[in-house]
């Protein structure tokens, strides 16, 4: 896929509207989703992923002798993103569109998402991004390198510590529970 997204680049960069809209409609909820998770702000992820398809298109920075472009899109909507979160201080929004829940289960599911949540969007924005693009875009460890700029063993180690800070952070999910029967 490598070296066909490198062609569909090239040739949108050309003014192929096809070669973009497969290049789109492959990364652009991977890049929103990404986006939104960094910026914790639905508005600020749509302008950075609008950006990163801008800049994609204009520069001639991608190299694939460096990496895919999967990971240089990605490494594009990292900077737009930390550049926002440091111009403009961290939006918050509500989530929209709260499940109703009846059953306990499902609303301990939601309470510990939530916390999981939570917990993600308080560890400094290096480790935050590191465990985004590994657990939820499911981005090798090389193609994290590619994308921000670092070594491998770097990406390991901000991983590692993230998942360190939310094993204590989270240590209180994991007690023993405390209501019989509810616990598997």
């Amino acid at each position: 896929m490598a070296v066909d997204d490198s062609r569909l680049l090239s040739e949108a960069r050309r003014g192929d509207e096809g070669s973009f809209l497969s290049l789109y409609d492959r990364y652009r909820n991977p890049l929103y989703r990404f986006a939104w998770r960094l910026t914790a702000s639905t508005a600020t992820a749509e302008d950075v992923v609008q950006e990163c398809w801008v800049a994609a298109l204009q520069s001639g920075r991608y190299d694939a002798a460096r990496g895919s472009v999967r990971a240089y899109l990605f490494g594009v909507a990292r900077n737009l993103a930390f550049a926002r979160l440091r111009l403009g201080g961290r939006e918050t929004e509500e989530v929209d569109g709260a499940a109703e829940c009846d059953p306990f289960d499902d609303l301990l599911a939601i309470e510990r998402s939530e916390a999981v949540a939570r917990a993600i969007a308080a560890l400094p924005p290096l480790q935050r991004e590191a465990v985004i693009l590994f657990e939820y875009e499911d981005l090798s460890l090389e193609e994290i390198a590619q994308a921000t700029g670092i070594e491998t063993g770097a990406v390991k180690a901000r991983l590692h510590r993230a998942r360190e800070t939310l094993r204590r952070r989270l240590a209180p999910l994991l007690a023993p529970c405390e209501i019989p029967g509810r616990c598997s």
